[in-house]
């Protein structure tokens, strides 16, 4: 099974809402974080992830000739660390009045990435439930 968080938007071409991080670094840039102990733990959250969980090293599909960033993260549903921390990060972003959205599948698509936590791939809608 695996596993994925989504804050409102939309990106790519597979239209599928964004993941948490950015947002989560954006509402503490633009908070006040020295004074405010939400934007002081999400930072907290954002450096344990930073430090732990690998960038994957690949996004991209080559369609009609062109590279696309389509790929899409999921967190292994054995990666318990990192959904323990992601659930806190999912909490403080709440607390700042966003809604997360929890997402799960058996199967995310075509995968173009895999390590002991995550991986990327090529999403197909119908399966997300």
């Amino acid at each position: 099974m695996y596993l994925r968080f989504t804050v409102p938007g939309t990106v790519t071409r597979a239209h599928v809402a964004p993941g948490p991080f950015l947002l989560a670094s954006n509402l503490y840039w633009d908070g006040d974080p020295d004074n405010d102990p939400v934007l002081i733990a999400l930072r907290r959250e954002l450096d344990w992830f930073n430090d732990r969980l690998p960038v994957p090293k690949r996004f991209s599909v080559r369609a009609k000739g062109r590279w696309w960033k389509d790929g899409v993260c999921w967190f292994r549903d054995d990666a318990r660390e990192m959904l323990a921390h992601m659930q806190a990060l999912v909490s403080l972003i709440e607390d700042c009045g966003i809604p997360v959205t929890r997402s799960w599948t058996r199967d995310p698509g075509q995968l173009l990435y895999r390590d002991r936590w995550q991986v990327v791939a090529m999403p197909e809608r119908y399966l997300l439930h």
